[in-house]
């Protein structure tokens, strides 16, 4: 998963250091506004994201599932 973020990272960073370099020169591929929109949209969805994982995390998952108490103990162990 680290290396589909780092990729995707790496991707958008060489396409808008691609239209920068292009604007440089005078050639228009996508305006400003283009790219701002995308990037508003692009922020959005990753809080998104992040709430989404709050939330599943909060609500939705069991923190007994991994883990047995033996007999006798007062500890939880992970399950093997």
């Amino acid at each position: 998963m680290k290396k589909i973020i780092g990729l995707l990272i790496v991707l958008c960073s060489i396409a808008l250091i691609g239209i920068i370099v292009l604007r440089i020169w005078g050639i228009e591929l996508v305006s400003t506004g283009d790219v701002l929109r995308s990037g508003a949209t692009l922020v959005l969805l990753a809080v998104l994201t992040i709430i989404l994982v709050i939330v599943y995390g909060v609500f939705f998952r069991d923190p007994k599932k991994g883990y047995q108490r033996p007999n006798g103990e007062n500890r939880a162990h992970p399950k093997l």
